[in-house]
């Protein structure tokens, strides 16, 4: 019986390593792409009102890419010209990115880090986005930002309507983790939709 599988496993390995493909990993050069979002966000700080403590109140998020991302891909597919209408992006890439975000009251963050987008469809993107912000806040308004450096992460669900936009979906969360700063810093959550659009030169 054991030699039997052993056999059936040398006879299917052809098959099975015929299945995997290969990949090429390059730093890309990109056109100017922009994400704008905007949402509901809630303060999680000490002292918050039941309103400031639930998804009731507005904010803004705006994100642009550094022009270069290192990516993944098959080989066939870096051949595409980016122009055309089946392009959707790469199955991996790692991107470089500036963001800024603004509450109704005032409070704000400009960051610099870094975002990773797997393909999960021809058309379909799941994204993360981590960064170092600088956070800018009125102590006497709560809005979950204190002043000084915080994490900002984002984490969404992007899905294209044309080679060049696509919408977008996600989750924001700023804080410093105890990490940046033995006091707590930023706690602000906020639920997010938005659009990217990539200004093509052709």
């Amino acid at each position: 019986m054991k030699n039997s599988i052993i056999f059936l496993l040398l006879l299917a390995s052809p098959n099975l390593f015929s299945q995997v493909e290969k990949v090429k990993f390059e730093l890309e050069k990109t056109d100017l792409k922009i994400n704008i979002n905007s949402g509901l966000y809630k303060s999680r700080l000490s002292g918050s009102s039941p309103k400031e403590n639930s998804f009731s109140q507005p904010a803004f998020l705006v994100q642009v890419y550094f022009p270069f991302k290192r990516s993944l891909d098959t080989p066939s597919n870096f051949e595409i010209d980016k122009n055309n209408s089946n392009y959707y992006g790469r199955l991996f890439s790692a991107c470089p990115v500036a963001i800024f975000h603004i509450t109704e009251k005032g409070g704000n963050c400009l960051g610099l880090g870094q975002e990773l987008s797997f393909k999960i469809a021809r058309k379909w993107f799941i994204k993360s986005q981590i960064a170092i912000a600088w956070t800018e806040s009125n102590e006497q308004k709560n809005d979950g930002l204190k002043s000084g450096l915080n994490f900002h992460h984002f984490w969404y669900i992007s899905s294209y309507i044309t080679n060049q936009t696509a919408i977008q979906f996600g989750y924001s969360h700023i804080s410093n983790g105890k990490i940046l700063s033995r006091e707590t810093g930023a706690l602000f959550d906020m639920i997010a939709f938005g659009v990217s659009h990539t200004f093509s030169k052709k």
